[in-house]
């Protein structure tokens, strides 16, 4: 398995997946993370995992939305999913 397809299931399980398939979450949200989604499969591993901080994790930036709607949308797993995130792909 490459390290990009590695990233992708860490985050289909963790992130993707939970958001797209809640019933809660808006429609603005589930379009936010399909379009996440599609952006990091465009990128390699090393671009995945900063697009992931300077979109996500980063909410100060300019480009960081989608981090601002997972904070309003209550996305509560979020830290652990970050945590696990950055002991699992601290290497790259």
């Amino acid at each position: 398995m490459t390290k990009e397809q590695e990233i992708l299931d860490f985050l289909e399980v963790n992130l993707f997946n939970p958001i797209l398939q809640s019933p809660t979450s808006s429609e603005r949200f589930k379009k936010a993370t399909r379009g996440l989604r599609l952006r990091m499969k465009q990128r390699d591993a090393q671009g995945m995992i900063q697009y992931f901080w300077n979109t996500v994790i980063d909410t100060k930036t300019k480009q960081a939305n989608y981090g601002r709607l997972l904070e309003n949308e209550g996305f509560s797993e979020f830290e652990e999913v970050v945590a696990n995130f950055r002991v699992r792909f601290r290497e790259l």
